[in-house]
């Protein structure tokens, strides 16, 4: 069995051996009205208009690609770069790919294949969370953008990650465990100061604060019933604990008082 463990295994889609782990989870993501309205406000936000030029950096399936496409018209071009062969392939398969002006490269974000100021926006979705060089990827995002380019990040703070529950040793235990295992759990917090550090202007910061409110949804979405069986493997929570633990969240969900809550940041900026 791969490594399905969604806040590792998008470091390395190709490599973790459960690649439709990875597809699903992108596709439930993008299906639930949380994400499908901060995606649009990022659309809006980014002011995309006929003609610009833009970058999805880390595009996954490339449904925001195939949306901003839409914006941009016939005389712009939206380009999905990712490190997943198996997640572009999927985007360049698409019926959408064939009649909207995009396209797809493979990539890291740290050495983006791009020229030097060929863009007029770049937008980075959620990826952030699981680069391990953040620098690296800053300093391209800005190489790549032309004079007064803009640039949006959306991204978790994960350790505001918060469950609702009355075993409130063990919660804090299991939330700590899963927002450890992300490459920059705080990346959401530190958006604006990296923003600036790199030099760009007209900083503008807005958070949001998703809430899910059935247990098998938040499990899909934060892995929580295998947070669990890594915390008693590693000895960090008592199998008995664990057990007592699921079953209050089930209890819960069918009593309709079950949350699980996160709060994330967008943030956009302009290079001078």
């Amino acid at each position: 069995m791969g490594d399905s463990y969604l806040a590792t295994g998008f470091r390395d889609v190709d490599g973790s051996g459960a690649a439709s782990a990875y597809l699903d989870c992108l596709r439930l993501l993008d299906s639930l009205p949380y994400f499908r309205e901060y995606k649009e406000e990022s659309y809006e936000w980014l002011g995309l208009g006929e003609g610009d030029r833009v970058l999805d950096a880390g595009c996954g399936l490339g449904d925001d690609v195939f949306r901003m496409a839409e914006r941009v018209g016939e005389g712009g071009r939206v380009v999905g770069v990712d490190c997943s062969r198996e997640l572009l392939e999927k985007g360049r398969s698409d019926e959408r790919a064939k009649r909207l002006p995009v396209e797809f490269v493979h990539g890291d974000l740290g050495a983006l294949p791009f020229e030097v100021g060929v863009f007029g926006a770049v937008r980075v979705d959620r990826v952030l969370q699981h680069v391990p060089g953040l620098d690296e990827a800053f300093r391209e995002f800005w190489r790549v953008l032309e004079t007064g380019g803009r640039l949006l990040v959306y991204d978790n703070d994960w350790g505001s990650f918060a469950v609702a529950s009355d075993l409130g040793e063990v919660t804090r235990v299991l939330e700590r465990s899963w927002a450890g295992a992300f490459a920059n759990p705080g990346i959401g917090r530190e958006l604006e100061g990296r923003f600036e550090g790199v030099g760009f202007g007209e900083v503008s910061v807005r958070s949001k604060v998703m809430v899910i409110e059935d247990f098998e949804t938040a499990d899909r979405v934060f892995n929580l019933r295998e947070t669990v069986r890594r915390a008693v493997d590693s000895g960090f929570v008592k199998r008995a604990e664990g057990e007592q633990w699921e079953s209050e969240m089930e209890v819960r969900s069918v009593a309709g008082n079950f949350s699980a809550s996160l709060t994330a940041y967008m943030v956009r900026g302009r290079k001078g």
